[in-house]
Parts: structure tokens; sequence; C-alpha cells
């Protein structure tokens, strides 16, 4: 019988001696989230620049409404900017004051010593920092948070990250609920005269199909994102995943019909609360530390 993994060839025979071993550690350990999931912490230029107030909010909250986390590896992507005379964040553009102010901001985040960081020289966008940054990760799924998007609640992260081993013959994508996709199906219903039917699962949760890719925080398949998502064209140099991969789901979506969504395997976790459980701060906003619970 032929084993159901393989080294590279011309593995030496400690690299070969190292990959048995860890194997034979991880079955005798057990299940353990940390064997499972990686968390991406992504950020980039804002103008709160040099403070490291903001990710240290977003990464307090999550430790908090997801203990969990805390034992998992921690890889933070950096994405890189260019420098303009006018600012315009979302684009990646600083002036040289604000490429100053993203350099100083690097450096303290790195003292803070809360993760590896994974940086680019050059500006990427959302997207492409987050492949750069998966080209790290070793465990089979993924949690996806960016700087901005806090934890408001407990979030059932290992459940989430089991539900997704347990069905993934059609479930690759976990959305955790924002105000965006509260009332989902009423929604899409209104907008788009779809009925959508929720899934219930072992685990105390439904989940409920998702017509678009949302970057907000998410736990994913690897093996999702490397062999669907950033597939040739689905994915823009300096963009969003959602900016082009939604638009291209839910235009399949609305000329296919609600069976096309299979290929995307994406879902929104309900848990019956009415309550989001991902929240987002402005980080242009100056007025925003006064919301900040963890700093």
């Amino acid at each position: 019988m032929q084993p159901r993994w393989r080294l590279a060839a011309g593995a030496s025979a400690a690299a070969v001696a190292y990959f048995v071993l860890d194997r034979w550690r991880r079955r005798r350990r057990g299940w353990r989230l940390e064997d499972k999931l990686t968390v991406i912490l992504c950020t980039s230029p804002v103008k709160s620049n040099p403070s490291t107030k903001l990710i240290e909010e977003t990464y307090g909250s999550m430790c908090h409404y997801a203990p969990a986390l805390k034992a998992c590896r921690l890889i933070i992507s950096c994405d890189g900017y260019k420098t303009r005379d006018k600012a315009k964040y979302r684009s990646g553009q600083v002036t040289e004051e604000g490429g100053k102010n993203y350099e100083a901001f690097l450096e303290k985040l790195g003292k803070l010593e809360l993760g590896e960081i994974v940086r680019c020289q050059e500006r990427e966008g959302f997207g492409f920092a987050l492949k750069n940054a998966l080209a790290h990760v070793k465990t089979p799924y993924v949690i996806v948070v960016q700087h901005d998007r806090n934890f408001v609640r407990a979030a059932p992260v290992v459940d989430v990250v089991k539900c997704l081993e347990a069905n993934d013959s059609w479930l690759k994508y976990v959305l955790l609920p924002t105000t965006t996709v509260l009332h989902y199906p009423r929604y899409v219903q209104s907008k788009y005269q779809l009925k959508l039917e929720s899934r219930v699962t072992a685990f105390g949760f439904s989940l409920t199909p998702l017509l678009q890719w949302y970057d907000s925080t998410h736990v994913c398949s690897v093996a999702h994102y490397r062999t669907f998502v950033y597939r040739g064209g689905l994915v823009a140099r300096g963009g969003f995943v959602e900016d082009k991969l939604g638009q291209y789901q839910l235009k399949r979506i609305k000329e296919r019909g609600l069976g096309a969504h299979a290929e995307f395997a994406q879902f929104v976790l309900d848990d019956g609360v009415a309550a989001p459980m991902v929240s987002h701060l402005d980080g242009h906003d100056s007025r925003v530390e006064g919301k900040f619970k963890f700093v």
C-alpha cells in the first residue's frame, strides 16, 4: 500500500525521521486546535499609525472572546505602500510622513511580539498580501482577521473548525456574523427573490449559504484558498478578495440559481443570537480609541 503522505524527492534521512516523528506525536496527543488552525492577522497603513492600539484592541478582543486561538500560531500579514503627494489609504497610498509613520508602527509592532510578522515589500493589496501570508501556513485551516475587525462576543472557533472537518465535501468557509449579514435570508429574499435554506449542524449553530465572499473574519480551508480562491483571475492585485470574487460569485448564482453555490462552499454562522460576533473599528477616526476595551 502506498503511503498517503509524501516528502519532496531527495529528502534527507533526518527530514524523513522528523516528519514521521511529528505525525506520531500528533496522533498520540489527539485533536488540538493549534494543529488545525493558524491565525492570520492582516494590517496595512492607517491614519492612526504609528500607534499600535488599533491592532492591539483587535488582538485583545480575539483573545478574550476566542481564547482558544491563543494556542495557535499567529502570522501578522503587513502590506506595503506607495508614497504619493496625497494619501488614499484604501489604495495603499500614503504621504512621505504617512510612510514614516507606518514604518514606525511596524517597528513597534515587532516589539510587541504578538506573532510572526510577514511583510510585503511593496503594496500588494489585501488579497495578495494575504496570499503571501498563506504561503507560510502549514495547518489545514486559517482564521483571517483584519486589524480593524474586533470580536464583540464569544466565537465558537473550535466547533467551527470541527464542523469544517466533518463536512469537508460541502463546507470550505465559515463567516463569523457581522451587522451586514444579520437576518441574511430575509435580505436575500427581498433583494434577489431567492430563498435560502440553512443547514443545521451538530455543533449548536446553523450555516446559511452566502451569495458573496466577505473578507471579514472567517475560518477557511487553506486548500480552498490555494486551489479555488487564488486560481487565475478571481483576485486582483491591489484589491480585496471580495471585490472580484464576490461579484463573480453573485453573478454565477443569479444566472444559474442556488445550485451554483456549491463550488463556493461558503456559509455564515447563525447561532440564533441577533447580534454580530465581529464589529468594525475605523482606524482613520481619531475618536475610535474611545471604544477600545482591551488596550
